[in-house]
């Protein structure tokens, strides 16, 4: 019998994937501060990587990862980030595993969806245990499916101790599932045994830190009532806001995901039902979680995205009659597609007049109607097919061009980072430029010596502590006035006297609920208006024996304080 290819056209899609995949979310990993939200997470496992110990929290499972890098490695903001950073990347071989179920086509789509995917990048990028909630567990379903009860239990423990997000995407597959059982075959006693010792190990090593914790045995509980508190403890984040992200971020998913399940359900599609089962099940729970959080979206994103690559991959032939017309309809939609950005971009101009603004939009419509009136007369005058064809592969590209654009916004510091959507809490504010002149006040002080002089810090914030992680502590027997100290902005301590200071922006959030002043202003910059927390850094004003000390503001620029 003749052997497989061992490397196909198909293998060698999905290896350019996962290389498009790994540079949207390594590249610039490290260079953005970590958030309140990151710090407060990562703060515990450099705690434990020094002996010392921390708190697991809720999301232990990040934790034991990071902090077993943070004792073989100096902490960075990269090496927190790097587990959800592998976790999102090897997301996009899942639909690999998936492909009798989806199609290979279909398959192949998918896994470019969720490399470009701005929320999958997103959360990527963040220093917790979200994404690898996420990933194990569908990793866990996978390798269950695929009859591997050992790394199923592996995978779904580490899932189990990573975040309370899990348990969103538990209830939706427990409810899809119960509405679309069918009968399988049990698995064999063996089997179950292996997964049980398996998970249980996998439960008893991270969740004590490998024995350095060992009141990390709670970790468990500690997920659950993460999630069983956020029933009680409404957020920040309404109904509004995550129907708006959903759209605002996966206009492509929505639309064809929607499609895609009218189609499943009038052609009785049984994988296809599910999946859109799945996606409305995750999302009623989201809108009616309180203490929901636009991250918990990527259990709707992935059926929505499954549904939207079969419904495309329908589109992704040439047909053998009337091509001309198929690729004229994609040239002419594609020219109308980029006469309909710059109509948008008009659009989200600030302080715009209303009479140019209601004329623009007239315009930005007026666009999609002749789009809609091209398309449909060359549907009937040439070919349906073709027509249907060229609109798709259209609308294709220009999605692709706007998710690559959207998702390669995380790789890079921007001023609009806190009009993101998918990190909970405000976004980083000005920590390098803090650690910078850290570095440079102890050179300063301790003749060369880096790193070498405490700093008080009076405010509570776990990015402030997470800033000065690698600074010794301050004595509780030290007299006198400290030689750093940071407080907030609003608050002038006595001593500013004999002190000098420069003050940094300590976090940055968004100035709207629900939705931007003008949408499309963030649609295509993200921009929307902000407020910053400020805060201020002293030191002594013996420190600057000439009056003058030249401290960083900008990585070109420099600011004089006297």
């Amino acid at each position: 019998m003749a052997s497989r290819p061992s490397f196909n056209l198909e293998h060698l899609l999905y290896a350019a994937i996962f290389l498009l995949a790994l540079s949207l979310r390594f590249i610039g990993l490290g260079s953005i501060p970590l958030t309140e939200n990151e710090a407060a997470v990562a703060l515990p496992a450099h705690q434990l990587a020094s002996g010392n110990p921390a708190d697991l929290g809720s999301e232990p499972g990040y934790v034991v990862l990071t902090q077993a890098l943070f004792a073989i490695l100096p902490s960075s903001d990269f090496l927190a980030r790097l587990w959800p950073a592998l976790f999102g990347t090897a997301l996009v071989l899942l639909p690999y595993f998936w492909r009798e179920e989806l199609g290979r086509k279909p398959a192949v789509l998918l896994s470019l969806a969720l490399a470009l995917d701005p929320g999958m990048v997103a959360v990527s990028h963040l220093a917790s245990g979200r994404m690898l909630a996420f990933s194990a567990g569908l990793f866990a379903l996978t390798a269950w499916r695929h009859r591997q009860p050992v790394a199923a239990a592996i995978l779904g423990a580490l899932a189990l101790l990573s975040a309370p997000i899990l348990y969103v995407g538990v209830f939706a597959c427990g409810l899809t599932f119960y509405l679309s059982r069918s009968s399988k075959a049990g698995k064999e006693k063996s089997d179950l045994r292996s997964a049980f010792l398996a998970g249980g190990a996998t439960l008893l090593f991270l969740g004590t830190a490998f024995f350095s914790a060992p009141q990390g045995l709670a970790g468990l509980g500690n997920v659950l009532a993460g999630f069983v508190q956020g029933w009680l403890q409404p957020s920040d984040v309404s109904m509004l806001t995550v129907l708006f992200a959903l759209v605002g971020y996966a206009l492509p998913a929505v639309l064809f995901g929607l499609i895609g399940a009218v189609r499943a359900w009038t052609q009785d599609l049984r994988f296809g039902k599910s999946l859109s089962l799945f996606a409305l099940f995750a999302l009623l729970l989201i809108l009616i979680y309180p203490g929901r959080q636009v991250a918990d979206l990527l259990w709707v994103l992935l059926p929505l995205w499954a549904l939207a690559a079969q419904e495309i991959s329908r589109y992704l032939y040439i047909p053998k009659e009337e091509r001309s017309a198929a690729f004229g309809t994609m040239a002419l939609n594609l020219l109308l597609g980029i006469f309909l950005y710059l109509m948008l971009a008009k659009l989200a101009y600030p302080n715009l007049v209303p009479e140019v603004f209601s004329l623009t939009l007239a315009y930005a419509g007026a666009v999609l109607l002749i789009a809609l009136i091209a398309t449909t007369l060359i549907a009937f005058g040439w070919s349906r097919n073709a027509a249907g064809n060229g609109l798709v592969w259209a609308l294709l590209i220009l999605f692709s061009l706007s998710l690559l654009g959207a998702s390669s916004r995380f790789a890079r510091i921007t001023s609009t980072a806190a009009n993101e959507l998918w990190a909970p809490g405000p976004a980083a504010g000005q920590g390098s430029l803090l650690s910078a002149n850290l570095n440079l006040l102890s050179s300063r002080v301790e003749g060369g010596t880096l790193k070498a002089v405490p700093v008080d810090l009076r405010t509570e914030s776990a990015a402030l502590q997470w800033a000065v992680r690698d600074l010794p502590e301050n004595s509780s027997e030290t007299t006198g006035s400290p030689d750093l100290f940071i407080t907030l902005a609003d608050a002038q301590p006595e001593e500013a006297a004999t002190y000098r200071g420069q003050t940094f922006a300590l976090n940055i959030q968004r100035a709207w609920v629900d939705f931007p002043p003008n949408i499309f202003s963030w649609l295509l910059y993200r921009q929307a208006p902000t407020v910053k927390q400020e805060a201020v850094l002293w030191a002594r004003a013996e420190f600057f024996p000439d009056g003058v000390l030249l401290l960083q503001t900008e990585p070109d620029s420099g600011e004089t304080i006297e």
